[in-house]
């Protein structure tokens, strides 16, 4: 099913709070207007951002058909050229074997925007804890999967690279749309992402 998300964010602590230490993000089925369920969505725009460095979550991730878990990046301030950084995202026609890594970079020529998107596919069962890991250079984006190497982005590829200001973290679990390629399922109600904890070096200038 493609076309709008069907969950509604809410600041509600259904959706968002600490339970044993670890941070959860969780989706409930309660309609609200076109929504099907209540979901929750943090970012740290305003309060931390990150230019260059390396970023680890170490986080598990709900499955089901329709739902959309992310941990991503976008800038502080947008502008052309922008860039998304997508270090995992998630939906149900992978079956839990796999998740996502992609960059998207949106240019205008001639007054018509021009959207690219680089997607790295990467085996895992995101049903389990995982360490997903960002490291961000003036020149390349590495992303790792518990410590391994799994994608290189550089910045030859990617022309013009916009990943060169400050960018803010996202982590939300959305329902339908993209989410949706594969079905929905609002039988399968509560979702949650859980996350341990969130970690950043910045790069020390050579």
């Amino acid at each position: 099913m493609r076309g709008k998300e069907l969950e509604y964010y809410t600041n509600s602590r259904e959706n968002v709070h600490i339970k044993s230490g670890k941070l959860i993000i969780k989706a409930i089925e309660k309609q609200k207007g076109n929504a099907l369920c209540t979901s929750g969505r943090i970012h740290t725009q305003g309060k931390v951002s990150f230019l260059y460095g390396k970023l680890e979550i170490k986080a598990k991730c709900p499955t089901g058909k329709g739902i959309w878990p992310a941990i991503w990046m976008i800038p502080e301030k947008w502008s052309l050229p922008f860039g998304e950084i997508d270090i995992m995202e998630y939906i149900d026609c992978w079956k839990a074997k796999k998740y996502q890594i992609n960059i998207h970079i949106e240019t205008n020529k001639n007054g018509e925007k021009n959207r690219k998107t680089y997607p790295k596919m990467v085996e895992a069962n995101v049903n389990q804890y995982h360490i997903y890991t960002l490291e961000w250079y003036k020149d390349k984006l590495k992303f790792f999967l518990d410590h391994k190497l799994c994608y290189e982005f550089n910045k030859e590829i990617g022309k013009p690279w916009p990943f060169n200001k400050p960018y803010y973290l996202i982590l939300n679990v959305a329902y339908g749309a993209w989410g949706g390629t594969c079905g929905i399922d609002n039988s399968s109600f509560p979702h949650e992402m859980k996350v341990d904890w969130i970690k950043y070096y910045k790069l020390i200038e050579q």
